[in-house]
């Protein structure tokens, strides 16, 4: 006996007294991007929104730097949709996806029992994002938006639960919504728009070749205005078609050990676009050392990524810690690691073949360059 997952949320086969049972669970969601969103029609969409999930009130949860600049406009568009609002500040920083933030959120929400009538909508950066994904699976599935203020959140959110406290082992939900408003960025420091648009390159360099030439050609000013939002739109809209398929999904979330262990050497003291960056031209530098790539590929690449003022080489001070963080994964697949290297932009491999030899080398190439 068979029952066709496209019809229910179990699919069940049985065969000589054993059940075999696949679980489905469909989220859908809108995410909307436009200039000035905002500030004109996020109150709508806000109002819509509630409306379809029924909820009584709505908790911003808003980084405290962020607040400064625009809490009186996410205010104003929460107070147009006639619902209650309660305001919940959190400390920016790596800081803000610790148990004790997710412990002060809860205090600040409403007491047990939950009826999944208050909407939780994030502003801030990724750490605030994550923060709240915890907090709702943890809520057991309190409805939840996003607003992202940064540019490597505007690329991220649209995806769904990726990283965090525990992120999709908690039962993460989706999102109910995600709004998408680029000139947010604009009052962020010089720094953290080109980290940012480190992301953007690596999803470029994965999966979208345009994208790539559009950032070569936006390496002056600062990108801004129509051509900021065209990249995080491409971006974005490349990340979320790549988690749809899910053979392709490992090239997001897997195979980044040098840029996560970069952080980690630096104690998380960087934005994580710098270490996408350095990930990426480590990368790239053991493509070319290794014959999958050539000269002309590897130098495109680190190219952009210097255009934009992005790290591309690991000081010899924080050589071997951050050799220590990328081999300590490999301790727990007895010496296996994996490493996404870009070819080009558009075209990625793997490859297993990484060691410290490897590393050094890579590191060395880097450090070589003018």
């Amino acid at each position: 006996m068979t029952t066709p997952a496209s019809s229910c949320r179990l699919a069940v086969d049985t065969d000589d007294g054993i059940f075999t049972v696949t679980a489905h669970q469909a989220s859908t969601y809108q995410v909307r991007l436009g200039d000035g969103l905002t500030t004109g029609a996020l109150s709508s969409h806000l109002d819509a929104l509630a409306s379809h999930l029924k909820v009584t009130e709505i908790g911003v949860l808003i980084d405290a730097g962020v607040a400064e600049n625009h809490l009186g406009n996410i205010t104003a568009a929460v107070t147009r949709t006639g619902l209650p609002l309660r305001i919940i500040r959190v400390e920016a920083g790596q800081d803000s996806t610790s148990s004790d933030s997710l412990n002060t959120l809860i205090r600040a929400l409403p007491p047990r029992p939950w009826t999944r009538r208050t909407l939780l909508l994030a502003v801030g950066g990724g750490s605030v994002h994550n923060l709240v994904r915890t907090a709702a699976g943890y809520l057991q599935g309190l409805p939840y938006a996003l607003v992202p203020t940064t540019v490597q959140a505007q690329i991220d959110a649209g995806a769904g639960p990726d990283y965090g406290l525990a992120a999709d082992r908690l039962g993460t939900p989706y999102p109910a919504g995600v709004y998408v408003d680029p000139t947010l960025t604009a009052t962020l420091p010089d720094q953290h728009i080109t980290a940012g648009l480190a992301e953007a390159i690596k999803v470029a360099l994965v999966t979208n070749p345009l994208l790539f030439a559009t950032l070569e050609k936006s390496t002056g000013p600062r990108p801004a205005g129509p051509v900021l939002t065209t990249i995080v739109c491409e971006a974005m809209g490349s990340k979320l078609l790549l988690r749809a398929l899910n053979p392709q999904r490992e090239l997001l979330q897997r195979g980044h050990c040098v840029g996560g262990a970069y952080t980690a050497a630096l104690r998380y003291r960087i934005p994580h676009g710098e270490a996408v960056a350095v990930g990426v031209a480590v990368a790239a530098a053991h493509a070319f050392l290794s014959g999958q790539s050539t000269l002309e590929h590897r130098d495109r690449i680190l190219d952009l990524l210097a255009a934009y003022r992005l790290p591309v080489a690991i000081p010899d001070e924080i050589r071997n810690p951050v050799w220590a963080f990328v081999a300590a994964p490999g301790r727990l697949r007895n010496g296996y690691l994996r490493l996404i290297l870009p070819l080009r932009p558009g075209r990625c491999a793997f490859t297993d073949d990484f060691d410290r030899s490897a590393f050094d080398k890579a590191v060395d190439d880097l450090a070589a360059r003018p």
